[in-house]
């Protein structure tokens, strides 16, 4: 993280934006004399320095938003490295279906984020309401609040849908590419077996196949099939600092089991960032594909 940190102190142009998004929805925004301060803190805790947010709460910036020429503009940014994602749609040469399903992960994944940073605001505009002459409210010695809240599902299964389809979808560039007979393979996994694909080539795709593709899978079904919508297990808001709270969609790391009871949470998984990072691995393999993007990218 702390190398992830510096980084974006390098590179990121947080000069040109209003309002950043980072993991678990925490949102700094400018006020009118240009400094930042948390968008979710009960107090609009000012911010120093952006870079502080990685550092001090190990999350990534996901969503930049500003305005130019006089329109509101918004950019997700890769997990890791990369270009913003919005640029790797605009500018390969996609077959329609594809494009379309790129466009739709960037909405989604989007709505994903805000809806998290809306959550969290909410969350403390509401406790401000609920603070006494003392200054102080209900929940000052609660650090862990849980809510049945289920549109985080909603959102979070939709993208997992359009990434299955997605990686559905890119099977035609690769067989164009790589094809080893007539007739095009039934989904992506066979597109891998049936490819005469250069061994480099080959090993990035199994590892997008097996990180990112086939756990899509599950997590879907999961949601669809075995999630007690509505139970506040999964969502929460948590407290940093004083007066910061986060907000979490719990993700179980064993998705493929059939019931709850059985689902383990140790990895501390959260559907914002899967999400997040499932589609900058997608758009990164699209670039390795249909244009000419590093196998190191991610």
């Amino acid at each position: 993280m702390e190398k992830i940190a510096q980084i974006m102190k390098k590179n990121f142009p947080w000069e040109q934006f209003d309002k950043v998004t980072f993991e678990r929805g925490i949102c700094i925004r400018r006020d009118e004399t240009g400094d930042w301060f948390y968008a979710n803190s009960e107090d609009s805790m000012p911010v120093s320095d952006p870079n502080t947010v990685l550092t001090n709460f190990g999350v990534r910036p996901v969503l930049a938003e500003g305005s130019s020429q006089n329109a509101m503009v918004s950019f997700l940014l890769p997990a890791i490295r990369g270009r913003l994602l919005e640029i790797y749609r605009s500018e390969l040469d996609l077959l329609k279906p594809l494009k379309y399903v790129m466009g739709s992960m960037l909405y989604h994944c989007s709505a994903l984020t805000r809806l998290y940073a809306e959550e969290c605001t909410r969350f403390v505009e509401q406790a401000r309401g609920e603070m006494g002459c003392d200054g102080k409210t209900s929940r000052k010695k609660e650090n862990k609040v849980a809510t049945k809240l289920e549109a985080p599902f909603y959102e979070f299964e939709t993208l997992m849908t359009k990434i299955i389809l997605g990686y559905e979808y890119l099977r035609y560039p690769i067989w164009r590419k790589y094809r080893s007979g007539t007739e095009a393979p039934h989904n992506f996994a066979d597109t891998i077996k049936r490819c005469k694909l250069p061994p480099a080539i080959e090993n990035r795709m199994i590892l997008s196949k097996d990180n990112c593709y086939l756990p899509a899978k599950k997590f879907r079904y999961c949601i669809q099939r075995n999630l007690d919508i509505g139970s506040s297990s999964w969502c929460q808001f948590e407290k940093k600092y004083e007066l910061l709270w986060l907000f979490v969609t719990r993700l179980p790391d064993n998705p493929e089991e059939k019931s709850a009871n059985n689902f383990k949470f140790d990895q501390k998984l959260d559907a914002l960032t899967v999400s997040w990072e499932y589609v900058s691995e997608f758009f990164a393999l699209t670039d390795i594909i249909v244009g000419k993007g590093d196998l190191s990218s991610a």
